[in-house]
Order: structure tokens, then sequence, then C-alpha cells
């Protein structure tokens, strides 16, 4: 075939295609198999630290457990318990690997940070700033990464209680705080959906938001802070300079809402709200709860964004893991692999109910979902 046909030929393929190579969306390899599982079950949620060595920090949300468990052993120890002596908690909310490889666990019911050392036993606790005062805690930002600094990178959202009835802005900061001197700076402005509660006397009802197109973010490990916009899925890198860049828009594929994409989302916010009530029943020492309803979108998106989750976690190789949808989702989770310049460099499909749990160096940790809806922690070597 002459090499002008095929030229023209190519051409016309492409054409057809609808869009140039580079638009196209990438194929997804298959995670590998774990490397090690632990045989301890979990309820969840989980949130793991690796440490110094390979033993892993657990919090496991539901059992109010903290425990330091080895993956060549089996052993797992639990480390504290619930309560307010100076070694324990009372609610985890994060927890990060500092610098130093200390542990760092924010418990927010008590306005304190308890310090683990780099054999994951508990220290000491620090008060958070603002502790003391309920407003302060609630507008200072809900701390969700660190640097390599040690710097803390959380959202902050504004609202306001009025009249017996609380309102939210309609965006968000992503703020960055030195914790050696509790100097604040914001980066960007993210949307915000978190909708006012309806409240009266004998019920509060919460709005569901939905599928809005979210923005989720990361930071990297030298503060330079990725936010991928969920409108158009395009990655903007804010670096540590002030500086901003604006990457090339992601392919991902237009799907709809559909009538079991929103008896989904009802059902796990249902869930999700039924644990929170046992949750706070068992803060609140069995004190009488208020009765909370759901209220569903009016109108219903018609079309899923492209993020499934707005957490975007960055591996020991500098890849931020941006969770996405693709067709084939309700088969598990895929993710796009992006470097620090929003560059699409590789993509990664999980089994249905494998979850992404964190990473430690060269490893990637998963939780794997039985039929009982218990949870294994594994590792696995890093793609």
């Amino acid at each position: 075939m002459p090499r002008v046909t095929r030229y023209v030929l190519l051409t016309f393929a492409l054409a057809l295609l609808g869009a140039p190579l580079e638009a196209q969306e990438r194929a997804a390899r298959p995670l590998g198999a774990p490397v090690a599982e632990l045989e301890d079950a979990w309820s969840g949620p989980l949130q793991l630290v690796e440490l110094r060595g390979g033993a892993v920090v657990v919090f496991d949300f539901k059992e109010r457990r903290l425990s330091v468990a080895d993956f060549r052993s089996q052993d797992v120890q639990d480390v504290s318990r619930e309560g307010s002596g100076p070694t324990e908690f009372r609610m985890i909310t994060g927890m990060w690997r500092m610098p130093g490889d200390s542990v760092q666990a924010i418990d927010m019911l008590q306005s304190r940070i308890l310090v683990l050392d780099p054999t994951g036993t508990p220290r000491y606790t620090k008060p958070l700033s603002g502790a003391g005062d309920p407003m302060a805690m609630m507008n200072r930002p809900m701390t969700r990464e660190i640097d390599a600094r040690g710097r803390w990178y959380g959202e902050q959202r504004s609202f306001a209680l009025e009249g017996g009835q609380m309102s939210f802005s309609d965006s968000a900061m992503i703020v960055r705080t030195d914790p050696a001197t509790m100097r604040a700076d914001t980066i960007t402005r993210i949307p915000s959906f978190q909708t006012s509660p309806q409240m009266s006397a004998d019920v509060i009802r919460l709005p569901v938001p939905g599928y809005p197109a979210f923005d989720g973010w990361a930071v990297f490990p030298d503060g330079r802070v990725m936010v991928v916009r969920g409108a158009d899925y395009v990655p903007e890198i804010f670096m540590p300079n002030g500086t901003k860049r604006r990457a090339a828009a992601l392919a991902y594929p237009k799907l709809p809402v559909t009538a079991a994409d929103r008896t989904k989302m009802m059902d796990d916010m249902k869930r999700v709200m039924d644990e929170s009530m046992a949750m706070g029943r068992s803060l609140a020492g069995g004190a009488p709860m208020p009765k909370f309803e759901l209220m569903e979108p009016d109108p219903w998106q018609t079309q899923r964004p492209p993020l499934t989750e707005a957490h975007i976690r960055v591996d020991s190789r500098g890849r931020a893991w941006v969770p996405v949808i693709d067709r084939t989702h309700a088969e598990g989770q895929r993710y796009d692999l992006l470097d620090s310049n929003g560059r699409l460099v590789d993509a990664v499909k999980f089994p249905k109910d494998v979850g992404l749990l964190g990473f430690g160096d060269g490893v990637v940790y998963t939780t794997r979902k039985d039929e009982d809806d218990l949870m294994y922690v594994r590792r696995h070597a890093l793609p």
C-alpha cells in the first residue's frame, strides 16, 4: 500500500474516533497480587501509617482500636486505648508519619495530638491551637496531608449558625499550616457541595449532594499542591513559590447518572448516616440522639463527574493516584497516576471490593473486604 494511502486511512480512522491519540483514555493495568496480608480482620474504616522497618500503625474507626501490626510475624498489638489519659485518645481523625519518623495522630474530640515514637509507641499528647474554644476548633482547617517539612495541609470551610439554622459557604480553602509557628496561608479555593441541613424541633433533614463535579487534591513532598478540577478533569499545580501551572485536560468517559447510581448513592448515604449515629450514641454514652432524614437532590445530576472521591494520595515515586470513573466501575476502582506536573503516566485497575489504604516505601497498602464486610489489610509491590 502506498505511503500516502496509509496516511490518508490513518487520518480517517483518527477522525472517526473523534479525538486525537493523546486525548484517548489510557488502558489500565491490573493491580498485582498482594505480597503479604494480615490475618487479623478489621471493621473499618481504617487509617494506616507505615513505620520505619515496615511495620504499620492501624486505626480502626468503628472499633476505636489503635494497633501496630507486623506482616512478617503477623503480630498485632494494641498500643493505646480510648480515654483521656496522657497516651490515650477519644477519636483519631488523621495520622501522619512526620520528619524524624514519629507519628502524629489528631484527636479532634480532645483537641490534641497523640505523638507516637518511630516504633509506634505512644509517648505524649500536645494541644491543638484553639483548644478550649469550640468555634475555633470547628473553623480550623481539617488536616489531611503533610509535606517533607512536616507542614499540614487541610480544608477549611466557613459556616454560620443563625436562628438555630446552620449554613455553609459554597467554597472551601486549601490551607497550609506550619505547626511550629501555626502560621497558615491559603493555597487556593475549591467548590464546596456541603449543603445546609434543615433543622426543626423533632428532625434534622440532611440534603444528599448526589454526583457533583467536585475537585480533588494532593500534596507532593516538596510542598507543591495538585488540584484536579472536577468540572473538566484538568490538573492545576500550585508551586511552593506561589506560582501556578495548568496542565492539559485528561480524557474520561462521559457516563450518565442512572437509576442504579441514584439508588446506590442513597443506600450508601444511609449506611454512613446509620454508622455515624451509632458512633454518636456510643460517644454520648447512650444519650438520646436527634432523628435524621435524608433528602434526595432536586434535581439529580445527569452526568457522572470524572472523580469518584476527593482524596488523592501520592506514592513513594511521586505519583498522584487519582480515583476516576470508568465504564467498568462496578468491577473495581480505576486510578489514573499523574506525575507532579499533572501528566498521565500510568493507570491501575483495582479488583472489586479492594480499596486503597495508603503507601509505604515502594509498596501500596489496600483493604480486601469479605462477604461479612470485614476488612483485611494487604501489602503490594508498587506498580
